[in-house]
């Protein structure tokens, strides 16, 4: 009779236990990325005259924060640290519209553009970008997290 109740007892005590850490979510562990904010903006931009851009912001996050924006960032790691630099403004190569003609509300530019660039060593290089017509800013980025201000 002494070793049922203790066996009872021992599975109750680590469920509840079990229950407690799934519940409450750990802190986030401090990120340290490689690469700095000011050097993705600068390699974002490079080529560009900035003062052509109201709005230029840089964010350090993980892949799949991006994927589950909805924005479709690829099939990537989703554990992958990377920058998200958002531009506001006419950025990146013009979207190619196939052999017959522009959408109607095609302003004839893009009015805002990202380049991604995955945290690493060495220099920033952006392998990965988007950009759009409408609106004239990343629709999503505003609500995306930013584990460089943490």
């Amino acid at each position: 009779m002494s070793r049922r109740p203790r066996l009872i007892h021992g599975v109750l005590t680590l469920t509840v236990v079990v229950t407690i850490l799934a519940l409450n979510p750990r802190p986030e562990a401090p990120v340290y990325p490689q690469l700095s904010k000011p050097s993705v903006i600068s390699a974002a931009l490079q080529g560009y005259n900035a003062k052509s851009f109201s709005r230029v912001e840089a964010k350090l996050m993980y892949r799949g924060d991006l994927q589950r924006a909805n924005w479709g960032a690829g099939a990537g790691n989703p554990d992958q640290l990377i920058w998200v630099v958002a531009v506001s403004g006419n950025y990146g190569i013009s979207p190619s519209f196939g052999c017959c003609s522009a959408p109607a509300d095609y302003p004839g530019h893009n009015t805002w553009g990202l380049a991604i660039f995955v945290d690493g060593p060495g220099p920033p290089n952006a392998n990965e970008f988007a950009v759009s017509f409408h609106g004239d800013w990343p629709p999503f980025f505003d609500q995306l997290p930013d584990l460089a201000a943490t």
